[in-house]
């Protein structure tokens, strides 16, 4: 059998906090390019800038998606980490720590790649504005 090494909630317990808040401020910000988004499409019909709108309009509503998704997971790991420190007293399982982790990973890859769809969308807005 192998060895249940246990870590206290405090070490992790505040990541969750953060990622949410992470979370909300990424929506926030496809909400803006989104409305900018909206701008340049009435101002601009030409159908080289037309798909690349397009291509931002698909990548805003994958990541808004993508977004939604990690936080119901980061919920749902929440709750598996407040029965594990019930059964464990205050402390978390391997299992559920390995747990953490992937969760750790999914968040900044998506946070990446957030930011990286901003960046090149505001080299966009300065092409066309």
């Amino acid at each position: 059998m192998a060895h249940q090494v246990l870590t206290h909630i405090s070490h992790v317990g505040a990541e969750h906090s953060s990622w949410q808040r992470g979370i909300d401020f990424y929506n926030l910000e496809l909400e803006i390019m989104q409305n900018r988004l909206q701008e340049v499409s009435v101002k601009n019909t030409k159908e080289e800038i037309r798909k690349r709108i397009e291509h931002f309009q698909n990548q805003i509503l994958v990541q808004k998606s993508n977004l939604g998704q990690l936080s119901h997971n980061i919920d749902t790991h929440f709750k598996h980490m407040e029965r594990d420190i019930d059964l464990h007293a205050q402390h978390l399982g391997n299992s559920t720590i390995a747990e953490h982790d992937v969760m750790r990973d999914r968040y900044i890859v998506l946070e990446k790649i957030v930011n990286d769809l901003r960046h090149e969308f505001n080299r966009f807005l300065s092409e066309v504005m």
